[in-house]
């Protein structure tokens, strides 16, 4: 008779490898040693292995990769070809050899030998030991017109060839495909075709495309559609213990094209200053712990939202109608009051459930018209006194951010224009608005003041963090800036975000302020969310949340349940913060996902432009150098495309602590922020490239 599997095998494996001083035992021996069943052993091993806790070696030795400096987590590769690997275990990415990458495949699971670290270099290095689980199962691209029976696949080129089997399909189309033979060191790709997705070009398709490729769902469960059409509007006894808020003059401000309101904000002269409200749409009151909601959303993490459509994080009965802040309707909020003097310093601090009537929905652009133009707006005399005095508070806010030395990034923002059948037509820099700031301005007041109250009472909820830039990145700003003739403030140890400021203050009105707003936005690592407290670089902050957007954000909708069950006094019911470990993962995958989509759609969106445009002469400026050639970003279009070195009429030699391309025929140069005229040469979907060349007898 078998024996029963032993529960706690893994555990005395591990116990064991410990309890050894030596790097490596013998699998055989410690079996033996363990009086294990031979299937049980394997079992167990092999969930160790792919947890990433035990490595198998040669000649049948098994490692603790504790103690051989090994750490597991999910491989990201970025689409100009940097890697890192996420670890399983919350903490700051890895940077990998983007060289040394095969077989490994972006989105695996992989287990990477860690250098160790240095203080002062950012992010930590590491190269990939081995492949845990792969990441990716389908394959979404164009059937190639080329190669037949090749995929195409969208994105950045994954360095192997995809050999399609199944259903015939046209040369053209868009497909999805699962990976039925995986890529070895010497082998390519193996899919099969699971469904046409449509001609490759039409939005719609590329839409679905960038959805099916990174698991975004398209479509609510039935059980949580069900849900949000049973949910009513709030009666008597939902606001009879709230704050009401209804009599104070509220608005809101956001994009003409916005669909949900999930802030509104009000303000009150004071003698020494002001009363800032802001007010966020109560979302928890809806959407309950584990419930059909609450999983299809966190499922979700975050809305994405599209040129043409969004694909929310909610059904639209909440996050169009019952949970927005819709103008003349009554709506749930939790609101946050701040008491902020003459300096723009925040004094106090309240937080409240509540009740409110927006009296106003302005644009930002109609916002701007008040507080910029001194026009009257479209509201009444009480809504243009509340924006006008909203906007000293925020630059009061502002500066007392700047002093602390923040980071304040003026960058426009791409917006694609379609036609009335939803074909895209061009894409049109958005500047950024004082109402833009305004607004920003108050929801980081409002986020800092929920983070620090509920850090106070040591509650679970997740803090939005930012490491500091990894010391290659800085290397390579410092160059680019060098280029331009500009440089970091000196300082022993790595940049304070008050450095950064410094070079972004000095650039402010001159030809080159957007392209070194950029060039520091590049160096910067991403932000993302954890379960325990640490800076937010880019803030200056020391603690720091999302709290103000909670339908379109589950890191929000966390937050606002901690909000609530402390004001309440239900602080008992809250997760500790070791059990929102995994949920802080979750949602900065979910974030990164849904910003992966949104750019290749606006990038899609621009090579479909682009396409007319094939070998007309466009101007523009060089935005980046590189050892194989140089980028220019256009001035008619805000597109940006790559001007290979191979198309250069001499031979240019890269000068890297320059970051410049000098010819070694003649004394032409090629350097950051030069103006160029190029040819558009290449325009090609799947891969989402723009490429150009020079034009004949001009620069390079």
């Amino acid at each position: 008779m078998p024996k029963t599997p032993n529960p706690d095998l893994a555990d005395r494996i591990l116990s064991k490898l410990r309890k050894s001083k030596r790097k490596y035992s013998l699998c055989e021996k410690l079996r033996n040693t363990l009086d294990a069943d031979d299937r049980d052993f394997e079992e167990a091993l092999d969930r160790l292995v792919l947890d990433g806790r035990v490595v198998r070696a040669a000649k049948g030795k098994l490692g603790l990769c504790e103690r051989l400096d090994l750490l597991s987590g999910r491989l990201q590769v970025g689409r100009t070809g940097k890697a890192v690997m996420i670890p399983d275990v919350p903490d700051a990415p890895v940077r990998i050899d983007s060289r040394r990458l095969r077989p490994a495949i972006d989105g695996d699971r992989v287990l990477v030998e860690v250098e160790p670290y240095r203080s002062g270099r950012g992010l930590r290095r590491g190269t990939i030991h081995s492949i845990l689980e792969r990441g990716r199962k389908t394959l979404v691209g164009v059937v190639s017109e080329d190669r037949p029976g090749t995929l195409e696949p969208y994105g950045r080129p994954l360095g192997y060839v995809v050999v399609l089997r199944g259903q015939e399909v046209e040369a053209g189309e868009t497909v999805a495909a699962r990976i039925i033979e995986y890529p070895t060191s010497h082998a390519d790709i193996t899919a099969e075709i699971e469904s046409a997705l449509g001609p490759a070009g039409n939005l719609d398709t590329e839409v679905r495309a960038a959805c099916y490729s990174r698991g975004i769902p398209e479509e609510f469960p039935d059980e949580a559609l069900a849900l949000a059409r049973r949910l009513g509007a709030p009666g008597d006894e939902e606001l009879r213990d709230r704050r009401d808020l209804r009599a104070h003059t509220t608005m809101t401000i956001d994009g003409a094209d916005a669909r949900d309101f999930d802030d509104a904000v009000a303000i009150e002269k004071r003698s020494r200053g002001y009363t800032l409200t802001v007010s966020i749409a109560d979302v928890s009151h809806y959407v309950r712990p584990n419930d059909a909601l609450d999983q299809s959303a966190f499922e979700r993490g975050t809305s994405v939202y599209f040129p043409h459509r969004a694909v929310p994080m909610l059904p639209a009965e909440l996050s169009d109608d019952l949970a927005s802040l819709r103008q003349d309707q009554d709506r749930l909020t939790l609101s946050v009051f701040l008491d902020i003097d003459a300096q723009g310093r925040v004094q106090a601090t309240d937080f409240a459930a509540s009740v409110i009537n927006s009296n106003a929905r302005l644009t930002y652009e109609q916002a701007e018209e008040v507080i910029v133009d001194g026009r009257d707006g479209p509201f009444g005399v009480e809504v243009d006194k509340g924006l006008r005095l909203m906007h000293e508070c925020a630059e009061l806010l502002r500066r007392q951010r700047m002093a602390r030395g923040a980071l304040d990034l003026d960058l426009a923002e791409g917006v694609v224009v379609l036609d009335a059948n939803d074909r895209p037509l061009t894409v049109d820099k958005r500047p950024r608005l004082a109402s833009h700031r305004l607004i920003e301005e108050f929801m980081i007041a409002a986020n800092e003041a929920v983070a620090r109250y509920l850090q106070e009472r040591e509650v679970g909820f997740l803090y939005r963090i930012h490491e500091r830039p990894d010391e290659d990145d800085v290397s390579s700003l410092t160059k680019r800036l060098s280029g331009l003739g500009l440089r970091l403030p000196t300082r022993t140890g790595p940049p304070e975000p008050a450095d950064l400021q410094t070079v972004l203050t000095e650039v402010v009105g001159r030809p080159h302020e957007a392209l070194v707003n950029l060039f520091v936005l590049r160096a910067l690592t991403q932000a993302r969310y954890s379960a325990h407290r640490d800076q937010h670089f880019g803030l200056a902050s020391k603690c720091y949340t999302h709290f103000t957007s909670p339908i379109r954000r589950y890191p929000d909708l966390i937050a606002h349940r901690a909000l609530a069950a402390v004001l309440a006094g239900r602080d008992s019911e809250l997760p500790a913060a070791a059990a929102l470990e995994s949920t802080a993962e979750h949602c900065s995958r979910c974030e990164r996902r849904a910003m992966d989509a949104e750019r290749d759609i606006v990038k899609a969106a621009t090579v479909l432009i682009m396409k007319a445009h094939v070998g007309r002469r466009m101007r523009g400026t060089v935005s980046g150098v590189e050892r194989f050639g140089y980028f220019v970003e256009l001035d008619d279009l805000y597109a940006e495309g790559f001007v290979p070195i191979g198309r250069l009429s001499e031979y240019y030699e890269f000068v890297r602590e320059r970051m410049e391309l000098i010819s070694r025929v003649s004394d032409k140069t090629i350097r950051v922020g030069d103006r160029a005229d190029v040819i558009v040469s290449v325009a090609d979907l799947p891969t989402r490239t723009l490429e150009f060349e020079p034009v004949p007898g001009e620069k390079a």
